[in-house]
């Protein structure tokens, strides 16, 4: 989920979960040009919140729960990248994975489970992400992942870059695969979208509009050895043409496009 680089307009402060924990809260609260200090009563926004080892992304309003932070040492985390994913997993079959990893750039990795679903096959990764913010949580989710000497061969294969999905693309050498999760406008009548989707919602606001989602397809088109593997609601209309093949899960698609 790409945005600008620099500050993200919706975040509004830095808060510090330790005492410990105070001097690096001030540091990233100076690099992204806000406050450490509580926001007024009634403020609504994004804020980062730090403790020793972590750095995760929450609500100024208390009321929408507590701070959402990149976990892959979860079990449910471990069992994937250590088992992979079944064969007829729907991702699997989207990226095209068959008798081999392949390379992917997930040009929109936001908090990265795509990126993480793709490690998981053995694949080459690239997690394009340009928000600060954004990629100051992802990479210190990793890094923490990294630590778990079981997983930490996973992540030998996966690189993190902070840039604009286009400008990437446009100047680096062709994936096999390129994956896009670009926040589309969200339907009236659906789901309430998970905490982290809400948080990117609110932080790398205003969505991009469709003009901006066609340029980064045709973008990703003219990059992809092989494939451009589109994510999106299910009941969302296909991305400017008919995709070669679908694959469907309960509430999202894969839409892909085979060169």
């Amino acid at each position: 989920m790409d945005s600008r680089f620099g500050r993200d307009m919706a975040l509004i402060t830095v808060e510090a979960l330790t005492q410990t924990a105070q001097q690096q809260a001030e540091e990233y609260a100076r690099h992204w040009g806000v406050t450490t200090a509580a926001p007024p009563p009634g403020s609504k926004g994004v804020k980062v919140v730090v403790s020793e080892t972590a750095v995760g992304l929450g609500f100024v309003e208390a009321k929408r729960g507590k701070p959402y932070f990149v976990d892959f040492l979860t079990q449910e985390w471990r069992g994937r990248l250590l088992k992979g994913l079944p064969r007829n997993h729907i991702f699997r079959r989207a990226i095209g994975v068959h008798d081999g990893p392949v390379s992917v750039i997930d040009a929109t990795a936001g908090f990265g489970q795509d990126a993480m679903l793709a490690v998981s096959l053995g694949c080459d990764v690239t997690a394009v992400e340009k928000s600060n913010v954004v990629i100051t949580v992802l990479r210190n989710g990793i890094e923490r992942a990294r630590e778990d000497e079981s997983l930490r061969a996973k992540f030998a294969k996966m690189k993190v870059v902070e840039a604009d999905a286009e400008q990437f693309l446009a100047h680096s050498p062709a994936a096999d695969v390129v994956y896009l999760d670009p926040m589309f406008t969200k339907p009236k009548k659906s789901a309430k979208s998970p905490k982290e989707m809400q948080l990117l919602q609110d932080l790398l606001a205003p969505l991009p509009t469709n003009e901006d989602l066609e340029r980064l397809f045709l973008v990703a088109y003219a990059h992809a050895r092989h494939r451009v593997v589109i994510k999106q609601p299910l009941k969302a209309k296909a991305l400017g043409r008919t995709p070669t093949h679908t694959y469907k899960g309960q509430s999202i698609r894969y839409d892909v496009y085979v060169k």
